[in-house]
């Protein structure tokens, strides 16, 4: 299985082709407002544009949350690509993405992780999963939330914590992950995982998740 994956967010730009249990990945990070190259994205894996799309099963991308401008730009350059190639384009979750990553981490067979990424200086975006034997599974629906209600978590000693969003007394804990970092690779590991499940991704509803209203349209 072949699988082009996309991470775009408003802090780093990361590239993976998972081909079968191999993995070639490059991440670069630069300015919140700077946009990915997509040339040299594909030029460090030593992707060829001009004919290695067809050799592919899928593509992927981290959906959000995140940056407005960053996913939308990523969900419409990867629809176009899909609809042309007649791929299938499977979205999955920043917030899940990390998770997976984590769990990498983590030497129980069965835990809870929490995953956060900063959204402003008051809230952060909050996704919670179980690290299980069938994969990284939802417990909730993501969400945002404040600062003051996710430093009450601290008292959970069964979950592990990871990503950008924590409070301070949460990151003091032993079960704060401070390594895991995001990136293409852990969204092409879901994305496998998703289409041997046998599900269809039609590109036209791979849409961007923001959880938050965009700034330009708080009035």
């Amino acid at each position: 299985m072949k699988i082009l994956a996309l991470d775009i967010s408003g802090t780093y730009s990361s590239i993976a082709l998972l081909n079968s249990d191999e993995v070639n990945t490059f991440t670069q990070t630069h300015e919140r407002k700077q946009r990915p190259e997509w040339d040299e994205l594909f030029s460090r894996i030593e992707f060829d544009t001009s004919k290695d799309f067809d050799s592919l099963d899928a593509l992927a991308f981290a959906q959000g949350p995140g940056s407005y401008t960053a996913l939308r730009i990523t969900a419409s350059f990867l629809k176009a690509i899909a609809v042309v190639k007649s791929l299938p384009l499977i979205p999955i979750s920043n917030l899940k993405a990390i998770a997976y990553e984590a769990s990498n981490w983590i030497d129980e067979s069965e835990t809870k992780i929490f995953v956060t990424i900063e959204a402003d200086k008051n809230e952060s975006y909050f996704g919670s999963f179980i690290k299980s034997s069938k994969g990284i599974e939802d417990l909730s629906e993501e969400s945002v939330i404040s600062l003051d209600e996710l430093s009450t978590y601290s008292s959970n000693h069964e979950t592990y914590f990871a990503g950008s969003g924590w409070p301070q007394n949460i990151q003091q804990t032993g079960k704060y992950l401070p390594l895991i970092q995001p990136g293409a690779e852990s969204v092409a590991a879901l994305a496998r995982h998703e289409l041997e499940s046998g599900k269809t991704f039609d590109p036209e509803h791979a849409n961007p998740v923001y959880l938050k209203t965009p700034e330009y349209q708080k009035k």
